[in-house]
């Protein structure tokens, strides 16, 4: 396997309390595989039992009704893990993982996480931590869907993930996949984000949203 440094992997909070040792011989078991953009990591329903770290990229999490309707349940990027609850569960895939561009993940067996949560009571504490904030993740999903307009649930995202003013959207992020996100269509994103330009709330271009002005933003994500 290509070599990962170790700055890298404990960006992963399970594996941040884990010694050297015990690091090493989890890399001496571990898998480093590319994957190409809208090349499908995971399949809902797939019995593998791996866990996928994210080292460079992104992937998104959706599922899929049978009438082909996707809704997606994040963005996965790196330092983060896929598929903890078939592994924990020891079920089924959850849900069907695309990535969006060019990523690389480690791969790590059931197995083997399972012999390293029996050694290290640490590595546990840290594996209930990060369920808990996937767990939190859920509940704000569920919430926006139910509980907000579109309008609010727009606001609500760029708010939240806008850094310094700033609402980044790469290649992949497009107008569509926003809509997948909050659980609408694309002619509703659109004209949604178009209203709020007009009323001179956020600017839109090509790679970014920028906000102008928070307080009407933040205003209009609690309706």
């Amino acid at each position: 396997m290509e070599k990962i440094s170790p700055k890298i992997l404990k960006k992963f909070s399970p594996l941040s309390v884990i010694s050297e040792d015990e690091l090493s011989d989890l890399l001496s078991a571990a898998i480093l595989e590319f994957v190409a953009e809208d090349e499908i990591l995971l399949l809902e329903g797939d019995a593998r039992k791996n866990l996928y770290f994210v080292i460079e990229g992104w992937l998104k999490a959706e599922k899929i009704s049978p009438e082909g309707r996707q809704q997606t349940l994040r963005f996965i990027g790196p330092g983060e893990i896929i598929n903890e609850l078939a592994v924990f569960l020891n079920e089924p895939a959850s849900m069907t993982v695309i990535a969006m561009e060019k990523s690389q993940v480690m791969i790590l067996s059931q197995a083997r996480v399972e012999d390293l949560l029996l050694k290290n009571p640490k590595f546990s504490r840290e594996w209930i931590k990060s369920l808990a904030l996937r767990v939190k993740h859920l509940l704000n999903h569920v919430e926006n869907l139910s509980l907000y307009s579109v309008e609010a649930r727009l606001a609500r995202l760029l708010l939240d993930e806008a850094k310094d003013g700033v609402y980044q959207r790469p290649s992949w992020k497009t107008q569509s996949e926003i809509a997948a996100q909050l659980g609408t269509v694309l002619d509703v994103i659109n004209r949604n984000l178009q209203n709020l330009q007009k009323q001179g709330i956020i600017e839109i271009n090509r790679t970014e949203i920028k906000i102008l002005d928070v307080k009407k933003l933040e205003a209009l994500s609690r309706r």
